[in-house]
């Protein structure tokens, strides 16, 4: 079902009389991001310095923001960050009605930030187990969430198979096997009249209808930003023939399954009792039109890994812009140095894109970078296309003067003492003197930046770093300032 079943190994005592408990640790470190969060939901703040997640479950949030983000890609090929923060802000006003607009803002930022490991810049997760056949302890890397781009350039959350290990129960099958499973148990219960459980297993069966056509979209779409990395024969045809057995065995049992919800229909006089079997028929519905853009999904996907083979092979559109190795630089080799040296700054600036294309971690710059392109072939200047200019977008202060003025009269008065200091050391000192979140996040930013001497408001000091730290406010590397006459002679 996902590269982290590869960690699941028979069970054997090749170590001692210690049982393989791989795959149990497997799903139990799945869940570590979001149990963090529910214990450590103290340490995170709003702009009034209020504990804005107090109250509240996040191992809600985290898995209500993880079935939203799988229903979007059902529907569209994911939700944006707006879309599904404003969801989250929705779902924590009905956990606490009493929160603020600021506060559920906070509360969606922080749920966000934990399944996509913000803080760390979008990384991975890395959670040490302990691994029973080996006696070693070893690291699992996983995501829960993927960050991508669709063909309009609009960046979209999806759960990646991993989040969908969480939100399927934490059962480690593989699809196929579950859905019999799930179908079989469906029949039984309606015929037993246990409705309130077949409306959550029906619910269950929908959601992998929704997983096949995820994973094969994902394939797709794979192939149409690197051509040759799928290969249609081994990855995409076998994932097709699950899908196709998927539906063949979700039809021959929903038929019964109908069977079965029109007997017990037909024999209830009882509104109330009738109206949980209205439910459950229309989840079953609901599973149906899913299978049919499975259906549709499986139909087209020859057509468009065609079109995205194709797409490897067309020429870059020309534009009016001169072109770069056929004019701009001759012409530029030709002139003097003492020419070229009194151009360079803006030169240089030339050569970076309008608009720079948005990476938001290692495996999307590794995608970007092994992305093939055929050569381009001057053709000569019958078509003259003029080029377009992006507008240059301006990004507003994140803190107002008056705020800036408050935190920097405060530090100044700190890092001109003529003693030294530790970042963590200087943010605890801000929360005990009264300065707000939004001040102490002042403070932070300007003593990062003092990091570079050559940014720094402070240039008798020398910032060096010294270890890690985690704040309310801030957490990576800690800094420590010192007159740089001593850090000369620690260096030395």
């Amino acid at each position: 079902m996902n590269d982290l079943s590869n960690m699941a190994e028979p069970p054997d005592t090749r170590n001692g009389d210690l049982v393989d408990l791989t795959a149990h640790q497997r799903n139990l470190l799945l869940l570590r991001p979001i149990l963090r969060l529910d214990v450590n939901k103290s340490m995170h703040r709003g702009d009034d310095d209020s504990k804005v997640l107090e109250g509240l479950d996040t191992n809600y949030l985290c898995l209500a923001s993880l079935f939203y983000m799988m229903e979007g890609a059902a529907i569209n090929q994911g939700y944006t960050l707006t879309e599904v923060r404003d969801h989250l802000m929705v779902t924590a006003g009905k956990m606490r009605a009493e929160l603020s607009e600021p506060a559920r803002m906070r509360v969606a930022e922080v749920v966000l930030d934990t399944l996509s490991n913000a803080t760390n810049r979008y990384a991975a997760h890395r959670e040490s187990y302990f691994h029973a056949p080996s006696g070693e302890t070893k690291e699992l890397t996983f995501k829960l969430v993927r960050l991508e781009q669709d063909h309009e350039g609009t960046v979209r959350f999806t759960p990646t198979e991993q989040g969908y290990v969480v939100l399927m129960g934490m059962l480690d099958l593989e699809i196929e096997d579950y859905q019999v499973l799930i179908e079989k148990m469906l029949v039984h219960l309606i015929e037993n009249g246990r409705f309130e459980q077949a409306l959550e297993l029906a619910n269950r069966a929908r959601l992998l209808s929704i997983e096949h056509r995820q994973m094969i979209r994902e394939m797709i779409r794979q192939a149409n930003r690197s051509p040759g990395t799928v290969n249609w024969r081994k990855d995409i045809s076998p994932r097709l023939n699950e899908a196709r057995h998927h539906v063949s065995e979700r039809q021959s049992v929903d038929h019964h399954m109908m069977e079965s919800l029109a007997t017990k229909i037909r024999g209830m006089d009882n509104p109330n009792a009738i109206a949980p079997l209205v439910k459950l028929n229309l989840q079953l519905q609901s599973a149906n039109l899913q299978r049919l853009n499975l259906l549709n999904e499986i139909g087209g996907a020859g057509d468009r890994f065609l079109q995205g083979q194709a797409l490897g092979f067309r020429a870059r559109r020309r534009s009016g812009l001169p072109d770069i190795d056929l004019q701009l630089l001759p012409a530029l080799m030709e002139k003097p140095l003492s020419a070229i040296a009194s151009v360079t700054e803006d030169l240089l600036l030339s050569f970076y894109p309008a608009v720079p294309p948005r990476i938001f971690d290692l495996s999307t710059l590794l995608d970007a970078l092994l992305e093939r392109r055929d050569a381009y072939v001057y053709e000569g200047d019958e078509e003259e296309v003029d080029g377009e200019i992006a507008e240059f977008v301006q990004i507003p202060n994140p803190f107002s003067t008056e705020v800036i003025a408050t935190a920097l009269a405060w530090l100044d008065v700190k890092m001109h003492s003529g003693q030294t200091w530790h970042l963590r050391q200087l943010i605890e000192l801000a929360e005990r003197e009264g300065l707000t979140f939004v001040e102490r996040k002042a403070v932070a930013y300007e003593l990062y930046r003092a990091y570079a001497d050559s940014e720094s408001r402070y240039p008798h000091l020398h910032a060096q770093v010294s270890g890690e730290f985690e704040t309310s406010v801030v957490s990576g590397d800690d800094l420590k300032y010192v007159i740089k006459q001593e850090s000369s002679n620690e260096q030395q």
